[in-house]
């Protein structure tokens, strides 16, 4: 029989590795939302949504949105806890929070993602009814308030890019470049200096990016928020991010 509490309110302990932080001892985005993802997965697959059991009803999940704030940086040399809970879907979506604590218990990031599910074949979204069925016991507690707004766009006319070329070890089972990928660019886009400690960081993924196509990265700066995106060779946007430090 599944535990119905770990249906809904998962925690996982993991061992921080030394390639999760950066050159200044702090914890990468992209480690922050792989860590995320890990434990997303680990309570998908308990509640029997995960990557396979979703493939066999036609459909995968994608990540759309990540937000975290970052209360107190993680140390290195040490685990952590993952907690997650999922809330209650739309028609097309569902939110899903996450807290990072140290073992003894301090809250150290806390965030937010929205998942939805597509069609390997349309690569468009497809409703939830019928497909996802949430459990009836869901955790009313949410990390924030309000949901977070869609990053607005900025003018990269005059813009220099900073070119990447995502590799064969970016793509994820979904055949894409995996979303924690992303969150590394912006900041390989400004080489922040060790006084820049993200408070705050949101991503925005917009479309698929594949392996081996060139995305070119833009920045803004505006009061201490850095603006990202990123855009393909057809000009969309492949994704969109916000930091602050």
């Amino acid at each position: 029989m599944i535990d119905t509490e770990l249906i809904v309110d998962l925690k996982v302990t993991v061992p921080l590795r030394v390639t999760d932080f950066d050159r200044y001892g702090r914890l990468k985005p992209s480690a922050v939302l792989a860590l995320f993802q890990e434990a997303a997965t680990v309570q998908a697959n308990v509640m029997d949504i995960g990557h396979d059991a979703m493939e066999r009803r036609g459909v995968f999940w994608a990540v759309i949105r990540t937000y975290y704030e970052v209360i107190r940086q993680p140390e290195l040399y040490t685990s952590v806890q993952i907690r997650t809970w999922p809330h209650s879907p739309s028609r097309f979506s569902f939110q899903r929070d996450y807290i990072m604590s140290s073992l003894d218990g301090e809250v150290l990031v806390r965030g937010t993602s929205e998942w939805v599910l597509m069609s390997p074949e349309t690569r468009q979204f497809v409703s939830l009814a019928g497909v996802y069925e949430p459990p009836e016991n869901l955790i009313e507690e949410r990390n924030f308030e309000k949901k977070q707004r869609k990053i607005r766009d900025f003018d990269t006319s005059d813009a220099v890019p900073y070119v990447v070329v995502p590799p064969y070890t970016a793509a994820d089972i979904n055949g894409h470049v995996n979303n924690s990928v992303y969150a590394d660019y912006p900041f390989d886009a400004i080489n922040p200096s060790s006084e820049h400690s993200v408070k705050s960081f949101q991503i925005d993924f917009r479309h698929e990016a594949r392996t081996g196509d060139p995305l070119a990265i833009y920045t803004k700066r505006d009061d201490g928020v850095i603006f990202t995106k990123g855009v393909d060779a057809k000009g969309e946007i492949v994704f969109a991010a916000r930091t602050e430090f």
